[in-house]
C-alpha cells in the first residue's frame, strides 16, 4: 500500500526517490522486492526523458503535457571531482535525496538522475511551472517516436 499511495502522491518517480520516501515510513526492502512492488502498479519506459523512472500504471506522460516536470536530468561529476564521490561512497556516506535534490551535499554517484519537479532552487521551479507555449513540437525526422514541450525547449524522444 506504501508503494501504491506514492504513485497517488505523484505519477512518475525515480527509483532512489523512491526507496528514500519508504526509508522515511520505516519500510525498506530488497532490491527483488520492491521490484516486485513497483512492477505490480508501475512501469517505466526505456529512453527519452522519463528513462528508467517509475510511471503508475495507465498514466501515459506521453499524453499529458503537464508530465513535462517529472521529466529526469542527469547530474554528472565532472572527472576532475570524482575522487570526492569515490571517498563518499568509501565512507558510506548515503545522504538524504531530499538533501541531494537541494543541492547541499555532494552526490556519492558520479551519475544522478534527478527530476525536475525534485529540485529545490526558485528559478528551476519557476521555469518548469509556466504554461507550455505549444503542445508538441512541430520539428520533425526521420526515427522520431514523440515529441513534447517543455517551456520553449523541445525534448525529442527517440524511437529505440
Amino acid at each position: 500500500m506504501a508503494v501504491s499511495d506514492l504513485f497517488e502522491e505523484r505519477p512518475i518517480w525515480p527509483k532512489d526517490a523512491l526507496t528514500d520516501r519508504l526509508l522515511d515510513k520505516n519500510l525498506k526492502f530488497t532490491h527483488q522486492t520492491l521490484r516486485r512492488l513497483l512492477l505490480a502498479v508501475a512501469y517505466y519506459f526505456s529512453g527519452g526523458p522519463f528513462l528508467r523512472f517509475w510511471i503508475r500504471k495507465g498514466y501515459d506522460p506521453r499524453k499529458d503535457p503537464e508530465s513535462r516536470i517529472y521529466q529526469r536530468i542527469d547530474f554528472r561529476v565532472p572527472p576532475s571531482l570524482r575522487s570526492y564521490s569515490d571517498a563518499n561512497a568509501a565512507n558510506g556516506l548515503k545522504q538524504k535525496w531530499e538533501d541531494l535534490c537541494k543541492f547541499q551535499v555532494f552526490p556519492y554517484k558520479c551519475q544522478t538522475s534527478l527530476q525536475l519537479s525534485e529540485l529545490d532552487d526558485d528559478y528551476i521551479q519557476q521555469e518548469i511551472r509556466k504554461p507550455p507555449k505549444q503542445t508538441t513540437c512541430t520539428v520533425s525526422c526521420d526515427g522520431i517516436l514523440w515529441l513534447m514541450s517543455f517551456s520553449n525547449m523541445c525534448v525529442i524522444l527517440k524511437s529505440q
